[in-house]
C-alpha cells in the first residue's frame, strides 16, 4: 500500500518575503531573513552550498513579486496526486508499494524538480511552485519516482547519459499519455519543439556521449545546451527513442522491465535504427 506525505513551504516563504520586501535592507540582511524564516536550499548536497543559495536569492528575489499571485493560489491536491500515482502504477504495472514524500518549495525560477533517496529507503520529490506548471509536468516527475521505487534505485545512480535519456523518455511518454494532454509531447515543452528543427543532427551528436557519466555531461544534455546547442537534448532523444520502441511493439511495462545493465545498449541500438531510417526516408524523397 502506498504511503505519501505531502508538505509545502508556502507559508514559510510568504513570511520571509513580507519581511524581506523592506526597501531599506541590503542583500546580506535579506539572506539572514531568508535563512531564519525560509532557508530551503536545493544545493545542500553541493560544495559551497551557502554561496550558491546567496546567489540564488539575489537572482530570484526581483522576480518573486510577479510570481506572488501564483504562489498564493497554490494548494496541493492530495486526491489528484494519489489518483495520478495509481494510474502511473497501473500503466507501468509497477505495483511495488511506494513510501514517498512530496515537498513543494519556492525556488529560483531555474532549479528543476529533483528526487532524493532518504535513509529509510523512501523517496522525496522536491517540486518548485514559483513557475506556472501543468499537471503533466508534475506527473512526469512522479513517473520517475515510481520507476526508481520499482527498481529500488538511488537517483544518484542515474549517472549515465543513456540511462538519463531512457528515463526522461519513459517519463515524458507516460505523463503525456495519462494526463490526456491536449497538445502532443513535441509541442508541450518549448525545448522539444526547438529540437524538432534538427532531430537527426541531435541524435548523431549525442551518440558519442551516451556512456559518459560526468556531471558536466549530464548537466549539458539536460539543463544546459548539448552537443548540438539545444536545451535538454537528452529529453528529446529519450522521447524519440521510446516512441521508436513503442512502434516496434514494446509496451510500457516491458520498457520498465529492461535490465539497468542493458539500457545503454538499447538506447544505442535504437538511435542507430532511427538514424538509418531517417537516411532511407531522405534518400526516397
Amino acid at each position: 500500500m502506498n504511503a505519501i506525505k505531502i508538505t509545502h513551504y508556502k507559508k514559510e516563504f510568504l513570511t520571509f518575503y513580507e519581511l524581506a520586501s523592506n526597501l531599506n535592507i541590503n542583500e546580506e540582511e535579506r539572506y539572514t531573513i531568508w535563512k531564519r524564516y525560509y532557508g530551503f536550499n536545493p544545493f545542500h548536497r553541493e560544495e559551497h552550498s551557502e554561496q550558491l543559495a546567496k546567489e540564488m536569492l539575489i537572482q530570484a528575489f526581483p522576480k518573486y513579486e510577479a510570481a506572488l499571485p501564483h504562489i498564493l493560489d497554490f494548494e496541493p491536491n492530495e486526491q489528484s496526486i494519489n489518483h495520478y500515482l495509481s494510474v502511473i502504477q497501473e500503466e507501468l504495472h509497477a505495483y511495488e508499494p511506494l513510501h514517498a514524500a512530496i515537498l513543494y518549495f519556492v525556488g529560483d525560477f531555474e532549479t528543476d524538480p529533483f528526487i532524493e533517496l532518504e535513509d529509510n529507503n523512501s523517496y522525496t520529490l522536491y517540486f518548485p511552485i514559483e513557475r506556472e506548471w501543468k499537471p503533466v509536468h508534475f506527473v512526469n516527475e512522479l513517473v520517475k519516482v515510481v520507476y526508481l521505487n520499482q527498481l529500488k534505485m538511488n537517483p544518484l545512480q542515474l549517472t549515465n547519459i543513456a540511462f538519463v535519456t531512457f528515463l526522461e523518455g519513459l517519463a515524458l511518454h507516460t505523463a503525456n499519455l495519462i494526463t490526456s494532454s491536449d497538445v502532443g509531447g513535441t509541442t508541450l515543452y518549448p525545448w522539444m519543439a526547438k529540437c524538432q528543427l534538427e532531430p537527426t543532427r541531435i541524435m548523431m551528436n549525442i551518440f558519442p556521449h551516451l556512456r559518459r557519466s560526468d556531471y558536466k555531461a549530464i548537466y549539458s544534455f539536460t539543463k544546459g545546451t548539448g552537443a548540438s546547442g539545444y536545451q535538454n537534448e537528452a529529453g528529446f532523444v529519450g522521447w524519440s527513442v521510446i516512441d521508436h520502441l513503442l512502434k516496434r511493439g514494446y509496451t510500457m511495462p516491458e520498457l520498465l522491465l529492461i535490465p539497468v545493465e542493458r539500457v545503454t545498449t538499447v538506447i544505442e541500438k535504437s538511435l542507430y535504427q532511427i538514424m538509418e531510417e531517417s537516411k532511407y526516408i531522405q534518400s526516397q524523397e
